[in-house]
């Protein structure tokens, strides 16, 4: 009898906990997609730019400023969209945001940084890779459930040979997990204000 009733207990626990890394791994694997579509976007745009052919879904902000003890900084942001259209209009009704690219500086250190989004505008997956040269580099990878909470974290950082090896987070790189939703969010309602403004 006790044994049946510690199976039952421990069904009652393992069920839900199985259930919810099925949850993980198919936003996981929804992310992975994503992201290569997102990839395959940008080679597209920018194959048209190398044609001379107008870009398409495709939009930049540069922000520049000089901050104290650091010098000039220039925070380069590029918006990858799709278009919502209607049978009945001839121009796009709504605009839905794929990917953002962000390049920056602080100071000497470069900061590549990636924003994918699901097809409800809501966080997917998040890269980084920053670092002052190939034996300094670090790269962070979050991955997000449907409710924005961070559901997997990878660091990786470059050994003397440049070569990325696994790392254990510190507290700057928890730190930058901390911000990412902000940003996300932020860099969203940034492209719907720029692309509510019709011509």
């Amino acid at each position: 009898m006790k044994k049946l009733v510690a199976v039952a207990l421990l069904l009652c626990f393992a069920l839900p906990m199985m259930a919810q890394n099925k949850k993980e791994e198919a936003r996981v694997q929804l992310a992975r997609e994503k992201y290569a579509e997102g990839l395959a976007n940008i080679a597209a745009v920018k194959q048209y730019e190398a044609d001379d052919i107008p870009a398409v879904n495709y939009t930049t902000v540069v922000r520049k400023q000089n901050w104290a003890g650091a010098g000039q900084m220039v925070d380069k942001m590029e918006f990858y969209y799709n278009e919502i259209e209607d049978d009945m209009e001839p121009y796009p009704i709504g605009y839905t945001l794929v990917m953002v690219r962000r390049t920056h500086n602080v100071g000497s250190t470069d900061h590549f940084e990636e924003f994918v989004y699901d097809d409800e505008g809501r966080p997917l997956f998040w890269f980084s890779r920053y670092g002052s040269d190939k034996d300094n580099m670090t790269e962070l990878r979050g991955y997000y459930d449907y409710n924005g909470k961070l559901i997997r974290s990878i660091c990786k950082k470059s050994d003397p040979n440049g070569e990325m090896k696994t790392c254990e987070l510190d507290e700057d790189m928890e730190y930058a997990f901390s911000t990412v939703f902000d940003h996300f969010i932020a860099l969203n309602a940034a492209f719907q204000a720029i692309y509510s403004v019709n011509p």
